[in-house]
């Protein structure tokens, strides 16, 4: 039996050191990465970088490197970790030293990471997360996995002992709830929103094009890049918007990019089913395990799309009570067939109910939604006042594609509520959106009202819950303002526990 007692003060593994230094690094090149690339290019180019020598820009980076190594050295030297009877406490700092306690009560998840270095060097990051501030309090970068999971164990059961064993850990009643498949994963991938890659790289185009321009000017490289680009404005954005062959490109690209980010993000999907909810396992380079407590959960997504729902494909996206961005983007399940949507849905909902009465917005939605879409498309024809008037063809397609947006989304927009749970659909023409909370984990209700919604009588509700806010728009005031009195009296009288 493998035991760690965590009631002494303890270090990270050693390995931390090269884990710290590679973070460091890592940050000073990205950081540094057009200067480097800069100066290298006017080198080779004219044999000189006109103010500094290869020589001399060798020594510097061996410079670096040694006091990075140093500071390396240093941190793993003063971070030291331990659990008493009710908190988590860390101790750190080089020159300011601070300790900070978490209460075991307040932790939120556990998050057991392996990047591409900690896979080669064989250990894990933890991170600690709680409710309540902008970004991971605690992160130990370097711990062995047998390690790394006791101490997960310990900090999610404060009623457990500190003498912790990792047997427990593993016999733990655990099985595999669902896993995704290569081809489910495949079939993610090219299911995806391929226009939002598109444009993302349309504007990454446009947006370096005069940067990347004014750059080889300053290199006097022009002559060397003329023979590959025409850097002429008016042609370039010809041929970005009427040369099909580039537009043809962008779009595989955008394709491959989807299709590429979901295996490596979602490489080897396995959500195994505990006694109090359930563990998400997945990722190729950066490999996540997160805890999904069903106490904890704050809001349950059912996402899909036209193409992923001509697949019979959905995804599961959760909040939970905590902020960090990054890892709430990490809280989602893909691949999922109707038949395990149903399956974690009556796990973690069991009191759904699809027959309850749907609510509609007021149509006021469509047409603001129209309105506020139009409005970039007027300043983009003032700029066709400067080019050919053909552009103006273009609003033909764009204004279809706006109408017909605005249309979809008041169609799939609704509302269902019940003692237990409030149930709100969005979406629009390309995906569909169907969002649940439970009532007694709502932290507070507003009911706003804009100008434009008094003229019409109607106002927009706000229900706030630990993991993200919901939103029911543009519906009657008196009908708003008795949802809004309902909710606050199920806070108020029902004693259940939101976390």
């Amino acid at each position: 039996m493998s035991e760690y007692n965590f009631s002494i003060p303890s270090r990270q593994s050693s390995k931390g050191i090269i884990v710290i230094f590679g973070y460091s690094l890592y940050k000073i090149v990205r950081a540094s990465i057009i200067l480097i690339l800069a100066f290298f290019f006017k080198y080779f180019q004219g044999g000189s970088s006109g103010f500094i020598s290869i020589q001399s820009l060798i020594l510097y980076g061996i410079g670096t490197l040694i006091i990075f190594l140093c500071i390396a050295i240093l941190k793993y030297l003063n971070f030291k970790f331990y659990v008493n009877d009710s908190a988590f406490v860390l101790q750190d700092g080089i020159i300011n030293k601070e300790e900070v306690s978490i209460n075991k009560s307040k932790i939120q998840n556990v998050f057991i990471k392996q990047n591409v270095l900690q896979q080669i060097i064989n250990v894990v990051s933890l991170s600690i997360e709680t409710a309540g501030d902008d970004s991971t309090e605690i992160e130990i970068k370097a711990l062995s996995r047998p390690k790394a999971l006791a101490l997960k164990g310990i900090l999610l059961k404060s009623d457990k002992k500190n003498e912790f064993s990792i047997d427990n850990v593993q016999t733990e009643d655990a099985s595999v709830f669902f896993k995704a498949s290569p081809k489910l994963l495949f079939l993610e991938g090219i299911s995806e929103n391929h226009f939002r890659s598109f444009g993302i790289i349309l504007a990454f185009i446009f947006g370096i094009y005069s940067d990347l321009k004014d750059f080889f000017d300053q290199l006097d490289s022009k002559s060397q890049v003329t023979s590959w680009f025409d850097l002429d404005t008016e042609s370039f954005m010809g041929i970005l918007l009427f040369n099909t062959g580039i537009v043809f490109v962008l779009i595989v690209v955008s394709f491959l990019l989807s299709l590429i980010r979901t295996f490596l993000q979602n490489f080897n999907l396995t959500v195994s089913q505990q006694s109090e909810g359930f563990e998400i396992s997945k990722g190729l380079f950066n490999k996540v395990n997160l805890s999904l407590k069903t106490s904890r959960i704050q809001t349950t997504s059912v996402v899909t799309n036209r193409f992923k729902k001509a697949l019979g494909l959905y995804q599961l996206r959760f909040t939970q009570a905590m902020v960090n961005k990054k890892q709430k983007e990490k809280f989602t399940v893909i691949g999922l067939k109707k038949d395990n949507l149903n399956s974690f849905l009556s796990e973690i909902l069991p009191m759904l109910n699809s027959e309850n009465i749907k609510h509609k917005p007021h149509k006021y939605l469509m047409y603001r939604i129209f309105y506020i879409s139009i409005i970039p498309i007027l300043l983009l024809n003032i700029l066709f006042y400067f080019f050919s008037p053909e552009y103006y063809l273009l609003n033909i397609p764009i204004m279809s594609i706006i109408a017909l947006n605005a249309i979809y989304h008041y169609k799939k927009a609704y509302f269902k509520i019940d003692d237990a749970l409030i149930t709100i659909g969005s979406g629009n023409f390309i995906s569909t959106v169907k969002t649940v909370a439970e009532l007694h984990k709502t932290q507070a209700v507003s009911f706003n009202q804009t100008i434009f919604q008094k003229r019409r009588n109607l106002g927009t509700l706000v229900i706030y819950t630990a993991g993200k806010s919901l939103k029911i728009p543009h519906i009657p005031i008196a009908f708003g303002q008795q949802i809004k009195n309902f909710l606050l009296f199920k806070v108020e009288f029902e004693n259940k526990d939101w976390m």
